[in-house]
């Protein structure tokens, strides 16, 4: 039984989903046979269409699939090498409805995203290593 403050997809929503579907399987096809390189500006347009698709679910009382949007818009940025982004998503769907499954698991992407940013190295000229020891 539908949830009755939920209310149904709008045209416009159905349209940008539809489009961040199209981008999110070129992408996947695209990482799968080893072309991460060219993928990555599609992974990085996906993220964008996700964010921007869950507030709009949220809106229309779906807070659980915005979660699950941003949880995906996360995943993509991560994949296009953009960890600091995928950070701030996982930790706002974190902040809102899940299962709790799905909260263990972006609760341990979280934290692998964590590590990898510990890890990359710093915008600045001089080497050093850092804490996880890597070279920075």
């Amino acid at each position: 039984m539908p949830n009755p403050k939920t209310k149904p997809y709008t045209k416009t929503l159905k349209e940008t989903m539809h489009r961040k579907s199209e981008i999110l399987s070129k992408a996947q096809a695209l990482w799968e046979i080893g072309m991460t390189e060219t993928a990555q500006p599609l992974w990085l347009s996906a993220a964008t269409y996700e964010e921007h698709i869950a507030p709009m679910l949220d809106a229309l009382g779906r807070e659980l699939e915005g979660a699950i949007h941003r949880i995906s818009a996360a995943s993509c940025y991560e994949k296009a090498g953009d960890p600091s982004r995928a950070v701030n998503l996982y930790r706002a769907a974190l902040s809102g409805p899940l299962r709790e499954d799905t909260r263990q698991e972006v609760e341990h992407k979280l934290s692998a995203c964590l590590v990898t940013l510990e890890c990359q190295p710093a915008k600045s000229p001089v080497k050093s290593r850092n804490s996880c020891g890597c070279m920075s």
